[in-house]
Formats: C-alpha cells, structure tokens, sequence
C-alpha cells in the first residue's frame, strides 16, 4: 500500500505530462494537465499519510547500473517530505491552469505544465529513494527541470542569467554530495540507506563527510555563502514556479541535511552541531536583514525563505548538539521544531508566492513602492496574503509562532546540559535568533503595509483588478491547510513528531510534545482545571496543549489561543455596540496643515525601513544621494531625487571576484582556440605522445 500509492501519483503526473505535450493541437487540455498534476499530489499527500503510519516498504527496480540498483524505499521521515510535496502541489497545480495563460503562447504553457509534473515526480523520488544513486539521479534530475522551468520566459532580461546561478551552484553541491557518498560507501554495489544506518564510520571519516554533505545540500537549502541563487532565481521565476523552489525544492535540501546528519553518519559529536548552529544563525540574520530593504515582493519573500531556512538548519545544529550530549528526548525535540517548521513553511510561503504572482498579473508590477491600496481591489487575494504572512510573522495563534516558540523553549533547555558552553552556546543562538524573529514581523507588515494597505500610490494600482477564481482557490489550498494545523495542532505535531522520533530515536516524543490530557485527564489534574480537557469529546487525539516536553516548564495551546481572542473580540463587539450611539461622523483627516492629502504623503515600503539603514549600516554599507530641485534656494523646492545604495557583501566580495578570476582564466585559455583544424590534430598529436610516454 506504501508505495502502491506511489506509483498510482507517479501515473497521474505521467497522464499530465501527455496531457501539457497535448496543448498545443487541443488547448483544453491545459485543464486536464493540471487536473492530473492535482490529483496526482493529491495521490501523494495520501501515500504521506501511510508512510507516516506504517512500516518501512522497499522496492528495486528492474534496471540497474554497475554501481547498484534504482531502490525506492518509503520511510517516515520521506513522508514528512512527501505530505508537504502533495499539499503545496495540489494548490500549484490548481493555480498554474490560469496563471500560465500569460506565458506567451500554447507551446510555453504546455512546456511550464509538463515540466511542473516531471519536476514534482523527481522530488518524490528524492524523497523515496531507497540508496544514494537513486536520490543522486532524482536530485539531478530536479536541478535541471527547475532550471528549464525559470527559463520558460528566456527572452525576459535577467532570466537566463538567474537560472544559471541557481544550476551553478546546484552543481556544486550535487559534487559535494557525490564525494561524501563515495566516501562513506554509499556508491558501492549493494549499499543501500537501511544498511548504512549501521555501519560505524570512523570519526574522520564521518566528520568529512558531514562537512560535505552540510554543504552540498546546503547549496540547495541557500546557506550563507551559497544563497545566491535565491534572491536571484525567484523573482526571474514565473510565480508558480517561485512557489515551487521556496516551498518545495529547497525542503528537498532539509531532508537531505536531516538524513544525512542523523540516519547515515552515526552518533554526530558536538562540533557538528557548533557548525550547522552557526552556520543557521547567520544564514537567518543575513535573510531577514536584507528582506527588509528589497522592493520587490518576490525578492523579499526570497530572502524570508534564506531567514526560515536558516532557522531550520540552526535547529538541526541543536539537535545534534543534544544527541551529543546524550540528551535524546531534547534532539528529538529540536528535530521535531526543524519538520514541523519545513512543513508549515512550505504551506505558507507557497501561497505567498502565488500570491506576489496574482499582484504581478492584476497591476504589471511587484515593487511595493509603487503599489497600495489593493485590499479595496483584490478582496479575496488580500486576506489569504494577510494569512500567510500572520503565520510567517510568528503571530499567535499561527503556524510560526508554534514552531518558533517551540524553537526558542528547546533553546532554553540548554540548562539541562552539564558543558557551560554548550549552555552558553546555545543561549547566544538562542538570542540572536529572537532578533531574527523580531526583524521577521517588521518584514511582513512593510509587505503587507507596503502593498495592501493605504491608498494606490500609482494607476496600476489604482486600476487593479482580482485575479481569475482558479489562482484565487490555488492559492487558498494550502493556507487552509496551514490555518487547520495552526488551529488544530494535533494534525502537523503528530507528523512532524514521527517523522523526527525516526530520525532521532527519542520514543514517546508525540506524548510529551501533545500529552494526553484527553485521554489521561487524571494524570494532568492542574491542566484540566485550567480547561485543558475542552473539546476532548470532539478531537480525537491526545490533546491540544503543547509542551516542551515538561508540563512544569511552559506549555501553551494555540486553540484555546484562538478561541480566547474570539470570544474577546466578539464581548468587546457587543459592548460597543450597545454603549455606542449609532451612525458616523467624517472629518478632514490632518496632514500637517496641508489643504489636501495625497498618496505621495503616506509611507512607502521603502520608507518604513529607513531606520534599520541606519541601525545596521555597518551590515548594508548604505549609501545615499539627495538632490533638490529649487525654485529659491533654500525655501522653495519643485522636487526631490532620492537615491539609496546598499552593498550585499557576499555578492560584492564573493560572488564578482570568483566571475572575475573565471572570466580572466578562460580568457587566457580562449588562446590555445585559434580555430585552425591543423592545431587541434597537433593537439591530439601531443597527447598521444604523452599517453604513450606515461605507458
């Protein structure tokens, strides 16, 4: 049945391939592509679930290679993966049936839809592989499709450029992957993940491999230095696309680094959890702080997604320093903030590229400053962006206040740890992280601020309208997802947990993050007093109260969180509503003594975050140019040009050096290329004398 279901998904995404190679003769079958590519991540988010639940299945492939056979293997941990591959596919593939209308063309629109299936097929097997030649092919495979994907609109400016970064450094960490597969045996005939998982490396052998690996897959997952391709390649994307990468593609990288790290090196000792805690830190400080200055929607989101992804790996350093530490449960517990995190943020960053794609269509443009106003014009769009940032913004009840909480109270529980550097280590992260998470919520509220609210700004703006209904309901599918998780806690926790209680060992971790209050009441008598036991009748599950593994150190449940605002809201409704006397008053609104308000007046997106050009100019390197134009110096101004700089220090410092010492070495070389038949066959000529001087 585990892997059945696989193979009925992989036949749906197979009929939606046929079906997009189809479009160009039948344009109708654009509807049936995406009907199929539905249904088939509909397929896998129902295999996740058995996966999730079930025994380990492996299955081998009939072809087969010198170094091994193609094995597909279902696991718990894959079907973490696999649930958060099927729930963001289906919203994608709903949303691509109108969205890629605008491509430019039938042939574009059945080559995005065709590559979208294939792409989603590749990332399964990721998922699915039972050795590491079938997750080596699958991940090669996706690097390519993805970058073919970005470049559908290849005549756009930028575009090519953008996915040649993003394969570059997809093919640097594919090599560093191979290396440390090869060097822990994982290529030889018959090595399959099951058997790895027991062999004992030596320590330096494990520890070089570790490295490769935390940079291999790092590549993908946008670690400081390697994160260039994201602010680059997802804005250059087609929305849909852009939600692919930040929701999908890049998790693929999560479990890549979770596997490796726990399930294939053996016991980590404590300096790999130093690296990838540091490593984490500054990925997220160096994400969130350049989120903060980018004008662009699609480019802000990316450089959240470099903030959350950092995050991610910063947890998965404090599992390992627990798991060094001999403190099982506590890893287990970071592991389960790592899944969880990866599965709620692929839900909710998903959907706000789609939804940066549907401001894209109804006003041409995605730069913030140029926009506002939209609430008024884009009444469904509006309030799903509004959600999905909520739950990004760490914002109770919401998906990233659980996981950062949760985060942040495993951080704490450092104490329990008897090295004073590893407490103090951790306390350091754990406070730069707060900072990271607090820089997080200024960055949703300029978006949304920024974009949303106030008045249109411009007559794009101005003139926008809402998009077509089916990227309105794509778009919806996977915040009514997130919102169901964040509101009943029970149905991402119990995934997440047995996803990282496989990967960790710590049994019993579903009951000390969710305990059974609803089916044990007796036994958590202090919590029940408080209402604890509140719709027990009704969930069937262990209960909604989260904890950090200690009903005596802090617990929180975002249900009644949720239902207590409710009731707040609506008491205070009433009141006023009797209390007030009815009807309106309107009066001029007050704008500095100025007769009339105009757009130009309120903040723009831009200018909300001047502080933090101040704050951390040390970070940006900031520079800016004023000019005023003047009628009578100094008193009367007709205008004034505004100019800001701003120096991103892995690019200027890494990235253009390296171009710059490619572009002078192959310069050089560009000479022995003289174009003449006669110097290539003396080439060969030297080289066969070379050969037979070596023999």
């Amino acid at each position: 049945m585990a892997l059945s279901l696989l193979w009925y998904g992989f036949g749906c995404l197979g009929i939606g391939v046929v079906s997009a190679l189809a479009v160009v003769r039948l344009p109708w079958c654009i509807y049936v592509s995406a009907a199929a590519g539905a249904v088939g991540c509909a397929v896998l988010a129902s295999a996740a679930g058995v996966w999730l639940t079930s025994a380990s299945v492996t299955a081998r492939l009939p072809a087969s290679t010198p170094i091994g056979a193609f094995e597909l293997r279902s696991t718990t941990l894959g079907g973490l993966f696999l649930l958060l591959i099927g729930l963001v596919g289906i919203g994608i593939f709903v949303y691509a049936a109108a969205y890629t209308a605008r491509l430019g063309g039938y042939p574009r629109q059945a080559a995005s839809l065709a590559l979208l299936s294939l792409t989603f097929a590749a990332m399964t097997i990721v998922v699915a592989a039972g050795n590491a030649l079938t997750l080596l092919l699958a991940w090669e495979a996706m690097s390519i499709l993805t970058y073919v994907l970005v470049t559908v609109e290849f005549d756009h400016p930028g575009r090519p450029q953008a996915a040649f970064l993003m394969l570059a450094l997809s093919e640097v960490g594919f090599v560093l992957m191979a290396v440390a597969f090869a060097l822990i045996g994982a290529l030889t005939p018959g090595a399959d993940f099951a058997s790895l998982s027991t062999h004992h490396l030596a320590a330096a052998t494990a520890g070089t491999a570790f490295v490769l690996f935390f940079f291999g897959f790092g590549a993908k997952a946008g670690l400081v230095p390697l994160q260039g391709w994201l602010p680059e390649a997802h804005p250059a994307a087609p929305a849909h696309v852009s939600a692919l990468l930040s929701a999908v593609v890049v998790k693929m990288a999560i479990y890549g680094l979770v596997l490796s790290a726990t399930v294939l090196l053996g016991p980590p000792p404590a300096w790999w959890g130093y690296l990838a805690i540091a490593a984490g830190v500054v990925t997220a400080a160096y994400g969130i702080l350049f989120s903060l200055l980018a004008s662009d929607i699609k480019r802000a989101l990316a450089f959240s997604t470099i903030e959350n992804l950092g995050f991610m790996i910063a947890m998965l350093g404090v599992a390992l320093v627990f798991a060094a530490a001999g403190q099982t449960l506590l890893a287990g517990m970071a592991l389960l903030v790592v899944c969880l995190h990866a599965l709620y943020h692929s839900l909710l960053k998903g959907a706000l590229f789609l939804g940066a794609g549907s401001v894209d269509v109804a006003t041409g443009t995605r730069d913030m400053d140029q926009l506002g106003g939209l609430a008024k014009r884009m009444r469904y769009t509006t309030p799903l962006f509004f959600i999905g940032a909520m739950g990004l913004a760490g914002i109770p009840p919401m998906n990233g206040f659980q996981t950062e909480w949760l985060g942040l109270q495993t951080l704490i529980r450092a104490h329990d740890l008897a090295n004073p550097g590893d407490r103090v280590y951790l306390a350091a992260a754990g406070t730069l992280l707060t900072l990271t998470f607090a820089l997080a919520v200024t960055t949703y509220i300029r978006i949304v601020g920024g974009a949303f609210l106030g008045a249109p700004r411009t007559h794009v703006a101005r003139d926008a309208r809402e998009v077509p209904r089916a990227m309105v309901v794509g778009m919806a599918i996977p915040i009514v997802a997130a919102v169901a998780m964040a509101l009943v806690p029970p149905l991402g926790i119990s995934a997440a947990a047995s996803a990282a209680q496989s990967a960790s060992g710590a049994h019993g971790l579903l009951d000390a993050v969710l305990p059974p209050i609803f089916t044990h009441p007796s036994q958590f008598a202090p919590v029940v007093q408080l209402g604890g036991s509140f719709l027990g009748q009704i969930i069937p599950a262990n209960g909604l109260v989260i904890v950090p593994t200690s009903l005596n150190f802090a617990f929180i449940s975002p249900t009644y969180i949720f239902l207590t605002f409710v009731a707040v809201i609506l008491l205070t409704a009433l009141i006023l509503r009797v209390l007030c006397k009815p009807g309106r008053r309107e009066t001029p609104v007050w704008v500095g003594a100025v007769t009339q308000r105009t757009p130009t007046m309120q903040y723009t997106a831009t200018a909300f975050t001047n502080p933090f050009r101040s704050i951390f100019g040390g970070v940006y390197r900031s520079q800016r140019d004023v000019e005023a134009d003047y009628q009578q110096a100094p008193f009367f101004i007709r205008g004034i040009r505004y100019t800001h700089r701003v120096v991103e220090p892995v690019d200027t410092y890494l990235y253009q050096p390296v171009v710059r010492v490619a572009r002078w070495t192959s310069e050089r070389f560009a000479l022995v290329q003289g174009g003449s038949l006669s110097v290539y066959v003396l080439y060969l000529f030297v080289v066969f004398l070379i050969v037979l001087l070596l023999r």
